[in-house]
Order: C-alpha cells, then structure tokens, then sequence
C-alpha cells in the first residue's frame, strides 16, 4: 500500500522545548493502546494550535472595567469577539 502524497507540503521544523513542558505535552499526547505518543501527534498538536491562534482575536478589557492596558485580555473566535464589544460599548 503506498502513500498518496499530502495536497499541501510540509516544512519540518526543529522546536526546543524546556523540559517540563515538553514531559507534560509527551503525557498529554500519550497512547496507552500504543504505548507511546503517537506518530504525527506532535504535529497534529501544534497544527490544531496554530490553526486556533490564527483564527482567534483579542479583545484587551481594559477600558471597559478600568484596568491597566493588558491587564485582562481576552481571546475568541471573531465572531464572539465582535458580539462582546458591541455588548460592553452599549453598557
């Protein structure tokens, strides 16, 4: 059975971790059926968390419960962002 080559190419990339994050990201990815993480899981990880940090926005609340700038940021879909701005500009 051969491969069927993948629509979009990959770029390897060579990420180094500090080791307590990276025993923590190995437990979380871990199979117990395979007894081992996975193979592609790391790469599946970091795709989904790319994929969600570029479609998210941020909203700093801070004009609107007087705090300092960056004191309480928030992150959502767009979609959510925009709904909870209109929301706090009509209060």
């Amino acid at each position: 059975m051969s491969r069927h080559a993948n629509p979009i190419p990959s770029q390897p990339l060579n990420v180094a971790l500090p080791l307590p994050l990276y025993t923590k990201l190995g437990a979380h990815l871990y199979s117990e059926l395979e007894m081992r993480v996975p193979h592609g899981a790391y790469s599946r990880f970091m795709i989904d968390l790319l994929q969600l940090h570029f479609a998210q926005r941020e909203l700093d609340l801070a004009p609107f419960v007087n705090a300092p700038p960056g004191a309480f940021v928030i992150k959502g879909s767009p979609e959510a962002i925009n709904a909870l701005t209109v929301k706090l500009e009509q209060s």
